[in-house]
């Protein structure tokens, strides 16, 4: 119990401390076609109501400035529209990075996996699992898992153990 009041903690403080920054990622982001390459096999599937298309080796998926590398990604469409449901990236590790508004920066992130999917409120959602990190110009944060919101340059959830730093970023 206290490991999971010390988990809710970590979280909520994150949460408030990361989403008070003013860099959120490039607006016109959101707005750009959802685009992929990958150098090996891919082959596509439906169930149910889905399209599964999933693709191998050096996979690069991109939205605007969001670029997220791996080494296996598996789409899921809605089979009467087309729609992107969500994209599921493995790697060794997955690599995320996006431009921020207003300047050159970046937010980069790796993890072993990693979903990205579009929620209700027309947000980018990325889920960093297994290893997870994110860095912007004022913050690090490492946990077992992360759930950010890319619109609001916004850690949602991060499950523990966690560490990480607030203020501008030495290099």
């Amino acid at each position: 119990m206290k490991k999971l009041v010390t988990n809710i903690a970590v979280s909520v403080g994150i949460t408030t401390s990361l989403g008070s920054l003013e860099l959120v990622a490039l607006e016109s982001d959101s707005t750009q076609q959802v685009t992929w390459s990958a150098d090996g096999n891919s082959n596509m599937r439906i169930i149910e109501n889905s399209r599964i298309l999933e693709m191998t080796t050096n996979v690069i998926v991109n939205q605007g400035s969001l670029e997220i590398k791996g080494d296996r990604a598996i789409f899921e469409y809605e089979a009467s529209t087309n729609e992107l449901r969500q994209v599921q990236v493995y790697g060794n590790p997955v690599l995320y990075q996006q431009q921020l508004d207003g300047d050159d920066n970046l937010v980069s992130g790796v993890s072993d996996s990693l979903i990205f999917s579009i929620n209700d409120f027309e947000e980018t959602i990325l889920e960093l699992i297994g290893n997870a990190k994110i860095e912007s110009p004022s913050s690090t944060i490492s946990c077992s898992s992360i759930v950010y919101v890319v619109e609001r340059d916004l850690i949602r959830e991060a499950a523990g153990p966690c560490e990480g730093a607030l203020g501008t970023q030495q290099n």
